[in-house]
């Protein structure tokens, strides 16, 4: 597992969500000049799942936040986003 290779996807903005069969589909997207967007990229989540993994992507974001405060205190800054990015936030998703 540690081979693959993840694709990676710059996204700005959440350019759509729809929910059909019980399935959301969220479109995240670039923003352009003039103000349009060019979507990226479509997460699939189903509806149960849609929580959870709403949960979990604030919950990481929180976690980092605390982490950079935390750093920010203890170093008046210097390397507080360094610190930040060596440990994936969160707990990793269950597998089914």
């Amino acid at each position: 597992m540690a081979d693959e290779q993840l694709d990676e996807h710059f996204v700005e903005l959440v350019s759509s969500v729809s929910h059909a069969n019980g399935v959301f589909r969220i479109t995240l997207g670039q923003q352009l000049e003039a103000g349009s967007a060019r979507p990226v990229t479509r997460l699939l989540i189903p509806a149960n799942q849609l929580q959870a993994v709403l949960r979990g992507i604030a919950d990481g974001a929180n976690e980092i936040r605390e982490k950079l405060q935390s750093q920010a205190k203890d170093d008046g800054g210097k390397g507080a986003a360094a610190t930040a990015k060596k440990k994936p936030a969160g707990k990793p998703a269950a597998k089914k």
